[in-house]
This record gives C-alpha cells, structure tokens and sequence, in this order.
C-alpha cells in the first residue's frame, strides 16, 4: 500500500507569524522527506507564497484572492492534486489566509477520497498573546474557531509579551474545550517539530459550533471556482498592475512591479510607517537591495533577502482603502 501523505495546517489571524513559522519549520526538515507548501492569501498578489520561495529554495504551491473556506472547491483540490503529482511529497503544510475559516478546509481534507491518500495531523494555530487585549479579536468568529478548532495553540511573538499577555493566552486556552494537544509559548516562530506529529482530534468544533453557518456575503471578492487558479502576472511592457479584495470584513490592495522598478529605500520605509493600517507586508526591490518588509500592529521591520525578479506588495485594513491615493504615494517612492 502506498504510504500516505501527512498534512498539517498552520493557521492563524493576520500578522501573528504564520509565514515566518513555517520557515523554522521547514528547516528541521528531516534529510531524508520531501516536503511541500500550500499557501492561500486574502489578496491576489501571493506575498507569502513569494516569501517562502525566496527564502526556502522551495517551489510554493499558492491558491490566491480568497480564503479557503471560500476556494475549497476546484482551486483547492487543484492546487493540491498539482502538488501531490508534480512534487510527490511526503508532507504537505497549508498556510490558509489569516482571514480564512478553518472549518471547510478541514471538512474537505477529511473526506473520504482524501483519506484514502492523506493522513491530516494536528493543526496549530498561532496567536500574538496582545490581541487577547483587544475585544475585537475574541468577538471575531474567525479568530475563536482558528484557535477552537486547532489541536496546538501557540503563542507567538513572545518576546514583546508582558506577565498579562502570558495570564491572558493560558486563561483563554483553559477554557477551550476538547482541552489542547499541546500549548506552546515562543519566539520567533519557533515551532516544535514534534508537534505535527501528534494526531487530530475530530471531536474539536467551532466556538458557536450549533449556531454557525458559513455567511455568503462573506465571500470573497475573488475568482469564481470554475476560472481555475490563474497567479498574478505583468504583461510584456507593464511597469505595474494592482489588484483588489474585500471580504469578512477587510479590504486589501496589491501591486506587482517590474523589476526594473526601483524603490527608493529611505522615502518607501518613511512612507509606510506613516500608513494608518493594520497589515502591510512585501518583497521589494529597493536600492538597498532585495527586501522583505512587515508592518503588524504598526510595527514595521524587514530583512535582506534573495534576488527578485519583480517586487509585490499588499495592504490590508478593516476600512475601504483610498487606492488611488495610496498608488500614487507608492509609486512616487519609486527612483526617477
């Protein structure tokens, strides 16, 4: 019988580290397994997807503009049945959408064509331990039933954690019923290995779980299932494209830019600690070289990274973006 592939899903709300997770992950890869990424962004631009590439070597399978609650029909299974035969893994980890539900993506990979091929493990939610303070986090059906329906509950960003944030992620754990596989409490995205070994508990539901039902005018501004997966592109010429998306609640705007366009490190970074909005993240081009940039909580870091071939960028809020305003404040940070 042929062995079956595992499957873990790393999931989490905006900003809490997903990305950065997956790649501590990715490099306690044991030598002698082979192992794939699928990633799903709210935005159309598939930063995330960029991200690991460039810093991993990997070939990342991305299911873009949507979340896969929404894209778990054909775009999903497309996704996932072009990895299975083009990279023949022995486990796969999924990156859905901070602004995804879980619930659907675990009900598809839990069917029973699937099972005859995979094994799902534990999933792992991530969790910045500040966002406890904030009454809009638990009040967000989202964020509850990412950390009710995980297995692992990880805090993450711990090293900007106080004594409160610690009492408030352990009380908030406690009270989630089935109890935890595992807690964790780390830096960094430091997750434990071990951790994706440990089995899937199937008795694990929703927080509202009697009264929840999916709500379509959450749906996606995204590509409707039967347009397939179709990943962001310039046409010969183009110096840039932008794209656009809203859903359960935020809006997001994405640019992909030439590689000759080039960004002007100074004014761009001056330009985005200005920005009053929750999420930015990007790799750019700059004159100070390849870049990966961050800003969550409006805290803004970046780091160094491979050679692109083309710079992308993709703010998300919780209120309409003015895009015609902020394009032109991007581009204007380009070098003349």
């Amino acid at each position: 019988m042929t062995q079956k592939i595992t499957i873990n899903i790393i999931m989490g709300f905006l900003g809490v580290g997903k990305t950065t997770s997956i790649l501590t992950v990715l490099k306690q890869k044991p030598a002698n397994e082979k192992w794939a990424v699928l990633v799903n962004e709210f935005g159309e631009v598939g930063i995330d997807g960029a991200i690991l590439s460039a810093e991993s070597g990997m070939i990342i399978s991305e299911v873009p503009g949507g979340c896969l609650c929404c894209v778990s029909g054909i775009p999903f299974q497309a996704a996932l049945a072009n990895l299975i035969a083009q990279q023949k893994p022995d486990r796969i980890l999924i990156e859905p959408t901070g602004l995804g539900h879980p619930k659907n993506l675990i009900r598809t990979l839990t069917t029973k064509d699937y099972l005859q091929r995979i094994e799902l493990k534990a999933s792992i939610c991530l969790v910045d331990p500040r966002q406890l303070k904030d009454p809009r986090y638990q009040q967000h059906e989202t964020f509850n039933d990412q950390c009710y329906l995980a297995d692992v509950l990880v805090a993450n960003k711990t090293d900007v954690c106080d004594e409160q944030d610690k009492d408030n992620f352990y009380q908030f754990a406690s009270a989630i019923r089935p109890v935890k596989t595992a807690l964790g409490w780390v830096e960094n995205g430091q997750i434990d290995l071990e951790w994706l070994d440990l089995e899937r508990d199937e008795s694990r539901q929703c927080k509202g779980y009697q009264h929840h039902h999916h709500n379509d005018s959450h749906s996606h501004l995204s590509k409707s299932e039967d347009e397939g997966i179709k990943l962001v592109s310039l046409a010969p010429g183009q110096n840039h494209q932008t794209f656009e998306n809203q859903g359960m609640g935020y809006f997001s705007l994405g640019w992909l830019l030439a590689g000759d366009q080039i960004f002007d490190h100074s004014a761009l970074t001056q330009w985005l600690m200005l920005l009053e909005v929750e999420r930015v993240k990007g790799l750019l081009i700059t004159d100070k070289g390849a870049r990966v940039i961050n800003i969550t909580n409006k805290v803004f870091t970046e780091m160094p990274t491979r050679t692109l071939q083309q710079s992308r960028i993709e703010i998300i809020h919780s209120q309409a973006l003015n895009k015609a305003k902020i394009e032109q404040n991007l581009l204007a940070c380009l070098l003349k």
